[in-house]
């Protein structure tokens, strides 16, 4: 069983995608906990970037995380996670021991070569690995290189295999993503989708319901 099948019910009221000054981002585990509980989000998924090679301590991550279902007991559900990116030839940047610590893992694309086919292939096998749960800001690639946007065709196949595999796909507000397209094709596989607000500070939290789905 995935994780999010766990929380159904938090699928779009939760925060699903949000990330620490471990790496990019601005806030602390504690004050972006802080902050969700302060605006009503439920449940609240530390998505912070990886590779295989860390240049921070992801150890001490986990320790403020577990401080912080402490101190938040009864107040907020709060998931450890990562966000891994998909490598050419679909396996993801990060140590397997990793992905099986951690709640909920997702996957996604950064600075990937311009190259469909590569693509689509790499993100058939991404969607087979048995931890992830999810595909971050699907198709931000598309956005740096829409010559190359796939018709829906192409990406049926995709969606059947992200049903077989319980793989979510992610509605991000920070890049307006998916397409209003790829939403509608994806649905009619009948999986949920996950709200990733992609939380790079505490200003990027919302109000639950205020967030398109």
């Amino acid at each position: 069983m995935k994780t999010w099948q766990r929380y159904l019910e938090h699928l779009s009221r939760g925060q699903w995608h949000a990330h620490t000054h471990y790496t990019d981002a601005k806030n602390s585990v504690d004050e972006m906990c802080h902050k969700a509980i302060e605006v009503g989000v439920p449940l609240l998924a530390f998505t912070e970037h990886v590779r295989r090679k860390l240049d921070y301590d992801f150890e001490a991550l986990l320790a403020e995380i577990e401080l912080a279902r402490s101190k938040y007991a009864g107040q907020l559900i709060i998931l450890t996670g990562c966000e891994a990116k998909v490598l050419p030839g679909g396996t993801l940047d990060v140590e397997p021991e990793l992905l099986a610590r951690v709640d909920y893992p997702i996957f996604s694309f950064h600075a990937f070569p311009k190259d469909l086919e590569l693509y689509l292939s790499s993100l058939a096998i991404a969607i087979t690995n048995p931890y992830v749960n999810a595909w971050g800001h699907p198709g931000l690639f598309f956005l740096k290189h829409p010559e190359l946007t796939p018709d829906i065709a192409r990406l049926e196949p995709i969606f059947a295999s992200m049903q077989q595999h319980q793989v979510l796909l992610e509605i991000n507000p920070r890049y307006q993503l998916p397409l209003p397209a790829w939403l509608e094709a994806y649905a009619k596989y009948g999986l949920p989708v996950a709200n990733g607000g992609d939380l790079h500070s505490v200003d990027d939290f919302q109000r639950p319901g205020s967030t398109p789905h």
